[in-house]
């Protein structure tokens, strides 16, 4: 039989697990996977910075729900993705990073990129380890997709020392198992589904917070049938955003404590089911009234109990679990509860609608936003990074299905410029969808060479930027503070040309500064055949306000 190259056999493992895509930067410790997977089918994405790899990777689990893998030499090429690995723990998000590594007999000898890198991913990892033998490649790569997939997703990293990623082996000797995964549903306990299913009966004002638990299951179809039968307003949020989308008549906003329409269920509602979703920055503990019953759907037995009181915990597969509620909840209307939400919803559009036809220069924030979302329809993939910018338009934008709104609020960790990496993975994974990124001026700084990839690999995504020239967030929240006659430190930026650096990048660009020009410039833009950037400039004294 032939023999193999470690490479050869990290391919063979993700041919067999569907990979199509892996996102990195080339390097000597890692081409043997490289050549090998490009040349049988599994794509090289070749980015420019390792940092949006690790994004891309996650940006591709994200629209997929399937798993992202990313890879970057050792050394600055593996710490450079480290960034990335963080906001896929606090996102639970499954991806695989693979990372170079020196030889072994350089190991301790201050070789070129020789550096211990297992110690700085472990606590951030569900699984870390090199590999100790090429033979073992099929195994320790198997295992880490089957881990980053199971339960609870979440980030593994592998790394393969040079000599046994380039050494070559029979492959008789080398053990490929058929499946490294099976298709995990664990069920609840069934007294504890019987409970749960009564509170819901007997519930006059249920709502559901359906979140990132509800997507890696793939119950959209589950959750729209439960909600429909008990006639339920849903709120989604982070990797959930769209799992029953916002154009359903039962959809509301997003889950956050700090939307107002999402804020007033809480305080009205009799019974909240969480599906699949944690409390933290943008959904408090604090926002679940004491005396509001609460049922919690999670995979994750740990999790259940975690800073909210219940009345039941079910402990199992989000899909599972509601296929086990659905034959004992009762057919059940509570249309009154609906429509009071709904008309909640309906003032608070009425409160901002004069911002959506602001005429005023430099443009308002809301005006683009408003602008943008007329252009949204059910093939449309949104993209949301920035600050302020992120919180208007998390606020307007709807999500229009499952994987189709990725934004920076997927998770706790928030880092700026997922934006880029994010929007060129979901036109990789639906190319026949019109991606759109709004970003904001200090956000797209992360990324906005990756224009360069998307001309190399033919991924047009249409980037929409607020500039206010400014990191807007932070000047916002310090003003406040420093009050009126304190100078802000650090906090301003150019009235840069972002469109410029686009085009000169070989995309399309154009300017924005009359709020009546900002819809066609967002036209042409969407039906030009390049990568493109609409340079909207707002207002920098309008900072979110919610």
């Amino acid at each position: 039989m032939a023999k193999l190259n470690g490479g050869q056999l990290i391919e063979k493992v993700f041919q067999n697990e569907g990979v199509k895509y892996i996102f990195g930067i080339p390097g000597g410790h890692i081409y043997p996977m490289m050549e090998s997977c490009d040349e049988n089918g599994i794509k090289f994405i070749g980015v420019r910075h390792e940092m949006t790899a690790a994004y891309m990777a996650e940006g591709w689990a994200l629209t997929t729900g399937n798993i992202g893998v990313c890879t970057g030499t050792a050394g600055p090429g593996f710490t450079n993705m480290v960034t990335g690995i963080a906001n896929a723990a606090c996102d639970d998000a499954p991806i695989l990073c693979v990372g170079g590594k020196a030889s072994t007999d350089q190991f301790d000898r201050n070789e070129m990129q020789d550096f211990n890198q297992i110690p700085i991913v472990q606590e951030m990892t569900k699984y870390a380890r090199q590999v100790p033998d090429e033979k073992r490649i099929p195994e320790y790569f198997g295992r880490a997709i089957s881990i980053a997939t199971s339960n609870t997703p979440g980030p593994v990293y592998l790394e393969v020392p040079r000599e046994k990623m380039e050494g070559k082996v029979e492959e008789s000797e080398v053990e490929l198992q058929k499946t490294w995964r099976i298709e995990n549903r664990i069920a609840a306990n069934e007294a504890d589904v019987k409970k749960a299913a009564e509170l819901i009966n007997n519930s006059e004002r249920p709502m559901v917070i359906a979140g990132g638990g509800a997507f890696w299951s793939k119950s959209a179809k589950e959750l729209t049938e439960f909600i429909e039968k008990i006639e339920c307003p849903i709120f989604t949020r982070n990797a959930g955003r769209g799992i029953v989308p916002d154009y359903h008549p039962l959809a509301m906003t997003i889950g956050s404590h700090k939307h107002p329409v999402c804020a007033a269920a809480l305080q009205n509602s009799d019974l909240i089911i969480v599906i699949g979703t944690r409390p933290g920055f943008t959904l408090s503990r604090l926002a679940f009234p004491k005396t509001t019953k609460v049922i919690r759907i999670d995979i994750n037995g740990a999790e259940i109990t975690n800073q909210i009181d219940l009345e039941v915990g079910l402990v199992g597969d989000v899909k599972t679990v509601l296929n086990q509620l659905l034959p004992l909840v009762k057919v059940a209307k509570h249309t009154e509860w609906v429509s009071e939400l709904k008309e909640t919803k309906q003032a608070m559009a009425g409160f901002m609608a004069p911002a959506f036809v602001s005429p005023q220069v430099p443009i308002h924030p809301l005006r683009l936003v408003a602008e943008l979302a007329k252009r949204v329809d059910k093939d449309t993939i949104l993209v949301i990074d920035g600050g302020d910018t992120a919180s208007w338009g998390n606020m307007v934008l709807p999500a229009m299905g499952p994987g189709q709104l990725l934004t920076i609020a997927a998770g706790s960790f928030g880092p700026l410029g997922v934006g880029m990496p994010y929007a060129m993975s979901a036109k990789l994974a639906h190319p026949d969808k019109k991606v759109i990124l709004l970003t904001g001026d200090g956000a797209y700084g992360y990324g906005a060479m990756e224009v360069d990839t998307c001309m190399r690999y033919g991924i047009k995504v249409t980037t929409i930027i607020l500039n206010d020239a400014c990191w807007g967030m932070i000047k916002n929240s310090e003003a406040k503070k420093a009050g009126p006659d304190k100078e802000l430190v650090g906090l301003y930026l150019r009235e840069t040309h972002y469109e410029e650096v686009c085009k000169a990048l070989g995309g399309y660009g154009e300017l924005v500064t009359d709020p009546a020009k900002i819809g066609e410039a967002i036209d042409r833009a969407l039906s030009s055949d390049k990568p493109a950037v609409v340079n909207v400039m707002t207002d920098v004294k309008i900072g979110f306000s919610f």
